[in-house]
């Protein structure tokens, strides 16, 4: 793979793990348009890195009040508990659809469109909720909800963020708390799939090419952290309307494509 691809694919991990547009189901667009090829695993581990190393560089600073206020009512303890309550229906999801043999079916373009399409349709109703509640209102039956909701991101097209902040946002939080949120529960998701993705990638007999790997998690990690800065900056500011349109255009136009 060639130096030019790994910049578009982290640019399009960067930009869309943390937006609610789904970035598993560009990725597999794009290579499956773009590339010809199936993903690269050890590129797939480098950018959810870098992802990973975006969000916690974000926590540790900018929103370093907004954890701090649930580590403060809740306890250490308590906020890891949450974290991986919030994580356990992701968990379940995923190897639910591995040994049921669901995986590669759930990646056909036909499933990135109706998810496409379903999903920003739940986030527009959602968006509509009164933002009543603030991040440090959060409870061990929110996280479980919220939970519930990420863990149809196990499907391309959902969209982990989207799936996540349309949870939150049916339990009545704003906007940029829903965002905070969603960014939180990013962490034990991505070390989750990470791994995941690591079993796979040793048991195979693919070649790992260091450079390249470098390069996607250090793309990644500025491409995540920007995106990740701008997103926060955006739900002060706006609905979520322009991604909910987006998605339903990008569903349309897959659904066109495959009756062509």
């Amino acid at each position: 793979m060639t130096i030019f691809h790994v910049f578009v694919l982290s640019l399009i991990q960067g930009a869309t793990e943390f937006l609610p547009v789904s970035s598993s189901a560009h990725l597999v667009l794009y290579n499956k348009f773009v590339i010809g090829l199936k993903n690269d695993l050890s590129l797939d581990i480098a950018m959810h890195i870098g992802s990973l190393l975006a969000v916690i560089l974000l926590v540790s600073k900018p929103l370093k009040e907004h954890v701090n206020d649930v580590l403060i009512k809740n306890g250490v303890s308590k906020s890891v508990f949450f974290l991986s309550l919030a994580t356990f229906p992701l968990v379940i999801m995923a190897l639910f659809l591995e040994y049921a043999r669901l995986l590669d079916l759930s990646r056909q373009l036909e499933i990135i469109a109706f998810s496409n399409l379903i999903f920003a349709l739940l986030l527009l109703v959602s968006d509509r909720k009164p933002s009543q509640r603030k991040f440090s209102d959060i409870t061990a039956r929110d996280v479980l909800v919220i939970g519930i909701w990420q863990s149809f991101a196990a499907f391309p097209g959902t969209s982990r963020s989207g799936a996540s902040i349309t949870g939150a946002r049916f339990l009545n939080y704003g906007r940029k708390e829903a965002i905070i949120i969603s960014a939180l529960l990013s962490i034990p998701a991505i070390v989750v799939s990470s791994g995941y993705i690591g079993i796979k990638f040793f048991s195979s007999s693919s070649k790992i090419d260091i450079d390249l790997i470098i390069y996607a998690t250090m793309s990644s990690f500025i491409f995540s952290y920007l995106a990740l800065k701008f997103f926060i900056k955006f739900g002060e500011l706006f609905s979520f309307t322009p991604f909910v349109i987006y998605r339903l255009l990008l569903g349309l136009a897959l659904l066109t494509a495959l009756n062509l």
